[in-house]
Parts: structure tokens; sequence; C-alpha cells
């Protein structure tokens, strides 16, 4: 049997099938056979290629024939070369077979799968940042929680003649009840922004007057603000008249909840001011969306997917025209560097142990404020200088409306634990003598009405970039300095441990410096890192508390540099770390900054009276 084919065509058919293109090309690479995928992916398939002349050059003048090519392909000139080329005898009958594949869908699904990991990625790392900011914040009151439930029930069960004051009872109280609010607004800012990030929050608007509703919430700082001797104003600015502005339809509950967000931060880094203390909240009005307010605070631009979120357009809020209700909070407290400012806001951004945290706490709180302004048709932002106090402006959209039927506003609710940490607090201020020495703030429903400049549209006249630069100290001859007060408290005959506690969080750094006190400790006290190295410069210490998560500087990087210091002498000061933070990662972090040993929040006095003496122990055997 026999069969007559064209072998040529049938080359060709079988090659054109094939998912991958082919070609044949000789030995001066020119093309004698190409597959039809080959001609569609390489546009040229005669072998016409730019490089292909380099495969004849010699290999010794193949660097600057390559050269040449490369420049005048950049400079679009003609290239003129001389080059040996390979021996044409060893090529004449060679070829080559060419193969070219079309690789788009394997890269698609890589780029697609590479995606896919680092969302999870993402994901992974935003869950462990939240575990560590809930476990930071809540476990980080539970011991001064612990503390001063001892000292009530050592009073109360008058164990070894307890000298433990009815002032002291009522100010442990206080403390609990402040730790306890403080979980309560942990616990609600993560529960507002869970519903947040399931678009399961709904407002709820009410005919309301914004300037009388928002004393409530501004109502239950005025203990605090009383017993930190800070100055409180409530203002509004003339915009509000001008604009018309009486009864309006809005949800003030939340915007409440964002207006305790920033009051609670402004009254927790003013009072850390050594100047004067103030804080001025201010309520203005605009009609048209606010981009600004002077000095400087620059909103956020909001972005169509913000916009998106605006729940202030259906029908339960009437027809009423549009305005908007501006809130600013301004304090003379510590600041916030430009590089802060940018990541304030960022979810759970200030709880990663890798991030040095400014202001706002673990941060959960300002993103909570930002989503909310954006549900209520607003947007939220800041200015500030590091040592010149800050300004959060933030905006919400209203409408118009008539005075309520019956006559009674919408309710602007207080919770009973707020309340109850309020009551709580003017009771150890009337115990403590704070109200004899402090006037109370005053907080009027109708605010007096003038000029405030951060709650009012203007132009924006940023002069941010002009800061003063922070000098550090020097010290000098430190070891000598060192030799000297060593000798001198031994020439005293001083035995007493001093311990240098470094705590950002002023109420459990007041309760842990009392009972460290009462147990027989000389304390010395830091706020943040810096101030524990400068502190460790200038003194000497038996034993170091550090804790991990503080401003400016936090424990780890303390810790290193206070070893560097010790490398030019011979001390070595024990350093206990102390931490709210749960994972071993964690751990093993603090002990790599050569920190001697850990104590996990919360813990009693005793455990930690009992590391401090262990370790003092074995720093001096």
């Amino acid at each position: 049997m026999s069969f007559d084919f064209n072998s040529e065509i049938t080359a060709q058919q079988l090659a054109d099938i094939l998912p991958n293109g082919i070609a044949i090309l000789n030995h001066r690479y020119e093309s004698i056979f190409a597959s039809r995928q080959f001609q569609k992916l390489i546009p040229c398939p005669n072998a016409d290629f730019r490089e292909c002349w380099l495969r004849s050059v010699h290999v010794d003048d193949y660097d600057r024939a390559a050269a040449g090519l490369r420049d005048a392909a950049r400079d679009r000139k003609a290239l003129h070369i001389e080059y040996r080329t390979l021996d044409p005898k060893n090529s004449e009958n060679g070829g080559y077979v060419c193969t070219v594949a079309d690789i788009t869908s394997q890269k698609n699904a890589a780029i697609v799968q590479r995606k896919a990991v680092e969302a999870a990625q993402e994901s992974k790392e935003q869950q462990e940042r939240f575990i560590d900011m809930i476990s930071h914040e809540i476990r980080n009151p539970l011991s001064a929680i612990l503390h001063c439930t001892e000292d009530i029930l050592e009073a109360v069960h008058d164990k070894k003649g307890s000298d433990i004051s009815r002032h002291d009872i009522a100010e442990s109280a206080e403390t609990i009840g402040l730790c306890i609010a403080h979980q309560k607004k942990i616990v609600n800012d993560v529960l507002t922004f869970s519903k947040l990030d399931a678009s399961m929050l709904s407002l709820s608007p009410r005919s309301v007057q914004p300037k009388q509703a928002l004393t409530s919430p501004l109502a239950i700082f005025r203990p605090e603000t009383r017993k930190q001797h800070i100055h409180f104003d409530y203002v509004a600015d003339i915009s509000y008249d001008t604009s018309k502005i009486d009864w309006v339809m809005a949800d003030l509950d939340r915007m409440g909840q964002v207006l305790v967000n920033l009051l609670s931060n402004a009254i927790k880094f003013t009072s850390q001011s050594k100047d004067e203390r103030l804080i001025r909240v201010s309520i203005g009005a605009a009609i048209d969306r606010p981009t600004s307010y002077p000095p400087n605070v620059v909103f956020f631009e909001s972005g169509k997917e913000a916009l998106k979120e605006d729940g202030t357009d259906n029908c339960e809020w009437g027809s009423g025209d549009v305005a908007y209700i501006m809130v600013a909070v301004k304090d003379s407290g510590i600041g916030i560097s430009d590089h802060a400012q940018k990541n304030l806001f960022k979810r759970f951004n200030q709880a990663t142990p890798k991030t040095e945290s400014v202001y706002g706490g673990s941060g959960l709180g300002l993103n909570v404020c930002r989503k909310l302004c954006h549900l209520h048709g607003g947007e939220i932002g800041v200015s500030s200088r590091e040592g010149h106090g800050s300004t959060f402006g933030f905006f919400f959209k209203v409408r118009r409306s008539s005075k309520p039927a019956d006559g009674t506003p919408g309710r602007q609710s207080t919770s009973q634990m707020d309340q109850l940490a309020a009551d709580i607090q003017v009771l150890g201020n009337e115990m403590s003598g704070v109200n004899r020495t402090t006037e109370e703030p005053v907080i009027s429903k109708n605010p007096a009405v003038k000029r405030a400049g951060e709650s009012e549209l203007g132009p924006l006249d940023d002069d941010r970039t002009t800061h003063t630069g922070i000098l550090a100290s020097q010290v000098t001859d430190e070891k000598a300095d060192r030799d000297r007060r060593r000798s001198s408290r031994s020439e005293e005959g001083d035995t007493n441990n001093r311990v240098l506690l470094v705590e950002d969080n002023i109420i459990n750094r007041r309760v842990l410096s009392r009972k460290l006190r009462s147990a027989g400790f000389q304390v010395s006290e830091a706020c943040n890192g810096q101030e524990a190295v400068d502190s460790a410069q200038l003194h000497d210490f038996d034993c170091i508390l550090m804790d991990q998560e503080m401003p400016v500087m936090n424990g780890c990087t303390a810790a290193r540099a206070i070893r560097d210091l010790e490398k030019d002498s011979s001390g070595h000061v024990p350093i206990l770390g102390v931490t709210a933070n749960v994972r071993a990662d964690q751990d093993a972090e603090m002990l790599d900054a050569k920190m001697d040993d850990i104590i996990h929040k919360p813990y009693s006095i005793g455990e930690l009276v009992q590391k401090i003496n262990s370790m003092v122990k074995h720093s001096g055997s």
C-alpha cells in the first residue's frame, strides 16, 4: 500500500496546530520555516531581529558591538563599526530551531495568586494588629484596677494597721471608674468599627439644636478637666448665627461619640503640658461643604468610596436645606509631628509594636471617628505642631427642620456607666480638695458667640514646615559623674533600691508609683523611652521598669539605647520589661533588646516586688 501526500504542507499544518510557535532558521538567521503561532507572536518571522547579527560577532568583540548597537538605538544614529565574525566555515551547515510560547495565562494566574497571597498576608497582619490593640488597650487598665482594689481591700480588712485614708480610698475608686470608662470606650469603638466595616451601622436622625445638644457629651468631662487644672471653654463661632442654624435633623449620638474621642485625647495630652493647660471646643456652621478651617486644619480627601457612605439622603432626614455643622477641639498639649499626622486615622496603625505611638492611643478610635463622619456626610482633619498643641476639626451634614411638635428635642444620651464614672470623680475631687482650689468648668447650653477661627471656613495658611528644631542635651564626663553619685549614695548610707518607672499612662504611673513607695522603693518617673534614656544618663538606678508601648520612643528602643550607654562603663542596670502584649514574638523582641526579664499586665504588686528584688540581688551578686 502506498500513499501520495505533500510532506511540506503536512509539516506546516502540523506546526500550525501546535500551541507553541516554531520556526527554523539557517546559519545566517534567515527564516526558512515558521508556524502560524510563531508569526502571530513574533511579528517579524524572517529572523530580522535586531540582535540576531550579534550572534555572528566574535566573542572578543561582542561587548563592544552590543554597546554600539545600544547607543545607536538610544541616540537614533547610524552605526558604523568594525568587528570580527565567527568562523563561517563552522556554521555554514548549521541552523536554529526556534520555539516561542504564549505564557500570558500563566503570568496572569501568577499575578492573581501573588495578589491573593499579599491580601492574605495583609489580612493576617491586620488581624495581629487588631489583637495586639485589643490586648494592650484592655489589659493595660487592669493593672491599675487590680492595684486600687488591693488598696480598698486592705483598708476594709485593716491589715497591718493600714493607714490608708478616706482620700486614698476615694482616689482608688475614682481610678477604677476612669479605667472602666476607658475600657467601655474601647469596647464601644470595636463594636462600632465592626458594624461600620460590615455596613451594618445606620444613623437615627432626630430634630435637635446642635449647639445645645453637644453640651451633654461635654459635661461628662467636667470632673476630669477640673482635676487636671485644665481651663475648658465652649464657644459658638459667629458662622453658626450667620448661617441661621436652629433645629436640624442629625444623629448627635454618633457625632457626640466623635467629640468624646477627640476630647479624651485632648485631655490626656494637655494634662502632660507643663505650660498653660487649655482646651476649647467650638461649633460653627456653613452652607457649603468645608474644605479646611483656619489655622491649617486640612480635611482628608474623602474620595468616591467615602462619599458613597453618606447615609443622610434618605427620606427620614426630611427635605430641608442642607447645612454643615463644624466642630473643633483645640488643645495646648504636646502636639503631633507631621509624619504622625499622616498616619493618625489609619486602622489599627498606632497599635502595631513597630510603630512609635505619638497621639491617639491605639488609632482605632480616630479611625472610627472618620468612618462616622463619612456616614454623616462629613470629614475630619487635624493641624498640629510638636510642643504647640493640636486642633482636631470635623464637620457633618444636616438638614434644616422645624421644632418637634411636642416641643421636646431629640434625646442626647449619656450612658449610666459614663455618668457613674463622672459621679465617682466628683466625689474624689470633693474629698481631695480639688473643688476648693479649682474653678468649676462652665459648659453653657447657650455658649457665648464669638469668632473662633478653628471652627469657621477660611483660606489655608500652612506654616507647619517652619518647625523649630529640638536640641539634644549634651552629657559630659558621664563615667566620672556616675562614680561620684554612686560614692555619694554610699556615704549617705542609702540602702533603699532606686527604681525608674517608665510608663506613659498617667493613671498606671500614679498608682504604681504610690504602691512602690509604700513597698520601700525610691521611685523616679519617666513618661516615655526618651525620658528614660535621659534619666539613665543623669542618675543611677537599681532597676528600671520599662513599659513597651510608649510615645516618642518605645521600650525596646530605649533599652537598646541604655545598653549602648553602659558600654562606656562597667555598670549594668537590670531592666524589667512591662507589657500588655501577649504574643511570644513580642516577648522575644523585648529580650532581644537586652531587657533582663518581662512581667505581663495585669500583675499584683507582690509579684512585681518579688521580680524587682530578685533582679537587683542577681545584679549585685
